[in-house]
């Protein structure tokens, strides 16, 4: 567990960082839209996940004010983006970077699907192509994980070998 990390599995690991914080940049910034009836018309009114995190959408909706929905939205990239950033050396990143992919997914679809009056925006469209980017990246990096670790214990079992026959 403690060994070093490739220099193919640390170029992973970039661009999963990189992808995280595209996805909450995304995410925070154009999430999705809501038609609203104010004064008889309705209206179109742009929601972010901070919007919801904060609950101040004008609607009377519950989904419109869902304040663990919209920290959900916020805090999966900033989960995943630590666990990339910190952890070099073990696996726990990448199945967390799996997670954290199938969650956000499945979080961006939920309130879509729950409400008739929710219309799917910019940001929630690429931030859940760069979760599904993310789960694939992870998945890859897993095996590419411990495809190393194998080659480093076999060359390592190679090399006493050679030592001792000289």
């Amino acid at each position: 567990m403690g060994s070093v990390e490739s220099k193919r599995c640390r170029n992973i690991r970039r661009v999963l960082i990189a992808l995280f914080i595209v996805c909450g940049y995304m995410l925070s910034t154009t999430f999705a839209g809501a038609y609203f009836d104010i004064d008889g018309k309705e209206t179109f009114v742009p929601m972010t996940a901070l919007n919801l995190a904060l609950g101040s959408m004008g609607g009377d909706t519950p989904m419109y004010q869902n304040k663990l929905v919209g920290g959900m939205y916020i805090a999966i990239p900033f989960i995943g983006f630590f666990f990339m950033f910190f952890d070099k050396k073990s696996n726990v990143k990448n199945l967390v970077g799996m997670v954290c992919g199938i969650i956000g997914c499945l979080a961006i679809a939920f309130p879509l699907g729950a409400n008739g009056n929710l219309y799917i925006g910019i940001g929630a469209v690429v931030s859940m192509i760069v979760y599904v980017i993310i789960t694939m990246l992870s998945g890859i990096s897993i095996f590419m994980n411990l495809e190393d670790r194998r080659g480093e214990r076999n060359g390592s079992t190679r090399l006493s070998a050679h030592k001792d026959e000289a």
